[in-house]
């Protein structure tokens, strides 16, 4: 099994913070970007080889890491152009034979890396995806008979979305052969699988926070920060 983290994004909406720096290597902190907290959490589940699928100022990403970063050994897979996440992940199958315990790279969270991949290993399905309860963007109002009865600030709705954790084993590949409309791998391959049942669902509620705007990303720098 090898590690592999998306780390080709843009970030297009955070580029007043550093147009110099692809957004995994924006600072959480004094000396600790976004990649280092994923590269940390690898290192811990005991993985020893990780793959970068990078692209935007995928250099610099290169410059700060190189070959090696603690004792986990680094490869870099880099997109010329850009191409979109299912490119990226055909990419990556064609130069490994094993699986693959795949990562957003703007995406933090305290998951335990050796329980969801113990249970992927053992749950008999292609793919498994870590899935997190909907949180509403605005307060919801109760009412009964036009009368407001109740008022919750942003509660979490009986929905989940894709917590950009996944593992995918080499069975896969058949599904990445195919032709898709979509480039990316949620609209194409991760459809396909879940029209035959292939993709398990981790339930995860503890912290989980994607990097998306500039509010994500201050609201994530004072975590770090206290």
């Amino acid at each position: 099994m090898i590690g592999a983290i998306f780390a080709g994004g843009y970030g297009k909406r955070l580029q007043s913070v550093d147009s110099d720096l692809p957004k995994v290597l924006l600072p959480l902190k004094d000396n600790f970007v976004i990649l280092d907290k994923q590269l940390s959490d690898y290192e811990s589940a005991g993985i020893d080889d990780v793959y970068l699928l990078t692209g935007y100022k995928g250099d610099a990403i290169e410059r700060r890491y190189g070959n090696r970063w603690n004792r986990l050994k680094l490869h870099y897979l880099r997109e010329r152009e850009p191409m979109g996440t299912l490119w990226a992940v055909r990419n990556l199958f064609s130069n490994i034979d094993s699986d693959v315990l795949l990562r957003n790279g703007d995406t933090i969270c305290n998951l335990d890396l050796n329980r969801f991949i113990r249970f992927s290993q053992s749950n008999g399905k292609v793919a498994s995806m870590m899935v997190v309860r909907m949180r509403s963007p605005f307060g919801m109002v109760s009412i009964d008979n036009g009368v407001v009865t109740r008022f919750d600030e942003k509660p979490y709705l009986p929905y989940y979305v894709n917590g950009g954790t996944y593992f995918l084993k080499r069975g896969i590949k058949p599904f990445l052969k195919r032709n898709y409309a979509d480039k990316g791998i949620e609209g194409s391959v991760f459809k396909a699988l879940a029209r035959k049942g292939e993709i398990a669902a981790y339930r995860y509620s503890g912290f989980w926070k994607p990097v998306d705007t500039i509010k994500d990303y201050d609201e994530i720098r004072k975590i770090y920060s206290e």
